[in-house]
Formats: structure tokens, sequence, C-alpha cells
């Protein structure tokens, strides 16, 4: 099992009560704006959708940029995939699609377990320790 960052420690209520790491890095906040790497509109709509929300709730930072890019993009891919029914491909694309979701907190299962703090205007994470 791989280890989790302190400020998720912190939000699930630091369950094992072991030591925080002092001197783990706090990644700023992550822009709204969706990158230009995000070419699809499908993919760019659920970016817009979703983001936002996120960042509102304190779940991601501009760390996670690139699984949010990935999970995106391949929202889109699955959608297509599906609309064409193309089910063997599908189901692939879906598999990588919740991997990147649970990374993020995004399913119901590894929602669960965090219990987010909307960060307050001006803040990082660093204020969540």
């Amino acid at each position: 099992m791989r280890p989790k960052p302190s400020a998720l420690r912190v939000l699930q209520g630091n369950p094992g009560k072991r030591a925080l790491n002092a001197r783990e890095p706090h990644p700023g906040p992550l822009p709204h704006e969706c990158p230009d790497v995000l070419t699809d509109k499908a993919a760019r709509a659920e970016w817009d959708r979703l983001v936002p929300h996120l960042i509102a709730i304190g779940m991601v930072t501009m760390t996670d940029r690139a699984v949010l890019v990935g999970y995106c993009a391949t929202w889109a891919q699955w959608l297509r995939l599906y609309e064409n029914d193309d089910v063997d491909r599908a189901h692939k694309a879906f598999t990588h699609l919740v991997r990147a979701a649970v990374e993020l907190g995004l399913t119901p299962s590894s929602r669960s377990k965090v219990h987010a703090i909307p960060p307050a205007k001006g803040s990082n994470w660093a204020d969540v320790l």
C-alpha cells in the first residue's frame, strides 16, 4: 500500500495516529483554466464540469493537473468508443478512467475516505496541516 499524503491523512482524521511529515511539500492551488493540451471538446467539457467543484472543496492542487488531464482525456475517449459501440476498447478505457478517478477521490468508495475542507481564500494546503 502506498503512503498517503499528510493532508489526506488529516482530512481522514489520521486514524492510525502516525506522526505527520512536517517536511512534506505543499503544492499551490490548481488553476480553473482548462489546459491547452485538452483539445477534445468532450474532454474540455469534463474539465469545466468537474474541476471547479474539486477546487472548491480543496481536493486538488496544481500537482494533480496531469492526473486530471488524463482523466478528462480518457473520459472523452471512453465516450467516443461507447457511442460507436466499440465495447472492448470502451471497457479498457473505462478501466483507466476508474483508476484515475480513484486517485482523485472521485469514486464513492475513495471519496468516502476523504473529509475535505474547503480552502480559505488565499490559502493553500499548508493551512490544512
